[in-house]
């Protein structure tokens, strides 16, 4: 059970330790670090402080995003209306971690690091339940080294948080314990707006249940609809709008597949599609962005397809959250939000026996894998823009 969390936290120790030393971190920083070279965008000052008490590892570990959770952290979310772009859970974990490691940076580095491995074995036994023990062990394993899986569960971002929360509720809701599985269940969409996708699962398995108990489970179903609703009114309090999480995120002008379609090509034409993939001058793009945009639109159509014959719950989720990122997600960012929809491995990786011909092919995927995350992660710390 634990064979892929313990090659993947080895691959993470191994890969920033490399990364630290490849790019020279100790002595000259990262892009991140530089004042002549970082943006000079507001969140990012936090970047440019005292990093007091443990050097310059932790910066392995930030950009971009990174820089408004730390930022939320330290001065909350009053400080830019941006801010309610992102969600609560990863600032109040690193205030938590905050207690005992005393270091803002590290702290927020160390909660992301930590719950972006503590998921690995619960989808593993989710999948074990739907391809076998063999089969998803190397299902764990290739997800977890998919290079936007494995750069943004390492960076300080949310994505691990989110697939722990949402993975916990799923098994603990299919094992009947609903009580436990209730905290995990409110927390999801806490983590990211795309938690509240957990209640697929939980209304799933309430339904199965029978008399008075079927009625309570439906309804505590709905519960992460209600902390995330608060979230929203709470923000609403603070800024004058309650849809302020989803009005933020409309700050950049980035195109969804739905603003392309209905805005970017009736007013720009093919110059429209051909900039939909990349970031606008200044920010570099990274040269596998444009491919890995294409892929993401169009391959998990055919796995949602193939999940229906395993279960259609997975199908229901990933559909779900497929349409989702379409609608209101960034198309430069869908790499990193589909990579997201854990149910969509299933299905892909079902095949893998663990036979000698399947563990040959597995291990030549996860090397590839790894090769271009540690890429996509130099190139990260350089500014690019990956995902």
């Amino acid at each position: 059970m634990l064979v892929p969390l313990l090659i993947v936290l080895a691959a993470k120790i191994a890969g920033s330790i490399f990364v630290y030393y490849s790019m020279n971190i100790g002595a000259s920083g990262t892009f991140w670090t530089n004042p002549a070279r970082v943006f000079s965008w507001e969140q990012n000052s936090v970047f440019l402080q005292d990093e007091s008490g443990f050097g310059k590892f932790p910066l392995v570990f930030v950009g971009w995003d990174s820089a408004w959770y730390l930022t939320i952290m330290e001065k909350g979310y009053a400080f830019s209306l941006q801010s309610y772009s992102f969600s609560p859970g990863l600032p109040f974990f690193g205030e938590l971690f905050y207690t005992f490691l005393r270091n803002p940076m590290f702290s927020i580095v160390t909660s992301a690091f930590v719950f972006g491995v503590l998921w690995i074995p619960l989808y593993q036994m989710l999948a074990e339940s739907y391809i076998g023990k063999r089969a998803a062990m190397l299902s764990a394993l290739l997800l977890a080294l998919f290079p936007y899986v494995f750069l943004f569960t390492t960076v300080a971002y949310s994505e691990g948080l989110l697939l722990f929360f949402v993975l916990s509720t799923w098994l603990l809701f299919k094992r009947g314990k609903v009580g436990y599985a209730l905290p995990f269940a409110v927390a999801a969409p806490l983590m990211r707006t795309m938690g509240i996708l957990v209640i697929f699962p939980m209304l799933f398995y309430s339904l199965k249940q029978k008399g008075p108990r079927r009625i309570r489970d439906v309804l505590l179903s709905f519960l992460p609809v209600v902390s995330l609703a608060l979230w929203f009114v709470v923000s609403g309090l603070a800024v004058g709008d309650v849809l302020a999480p989803v009005h933020t995120t409309e700050w950049s002008g980035l195109y969804s597949f739905r603003t392309l379609l209905m805005e970017g090509i009736p007013q720009k034409g093919i110059q429209a599609l051909l900039t939909a993939p990349v970031q606008p001058y200044p920010i570099v793009t990274h040269w596998l962005l444009p491919v890995a945009v294409v892929c993401a639109l169009t391959f998990p159509p055919f796995l949602i397809y193939k999940a229906a014959k395993t279960d259609k719950l997975l199908t229901i989720y990933s559909l779900a959250g497929y349409l989702g990122v379409l609608v209101y997600g960034a198309l430069v960012s869908t790499p990193r939000f589909m990579a997201l929809l854990f149910p969509l491995w299933i299905p892909l990786t079902a095949l893998f026996s663990g036979r000698k011909k399947s563990i040959v092919i597995a291990a030549i995927a996860a090397v590839a894998f790894l090769i271009v995350a540690i890429d996509l992660w130099t190139s990260f710390l350089n500014g690019q823009f990956v995902a």
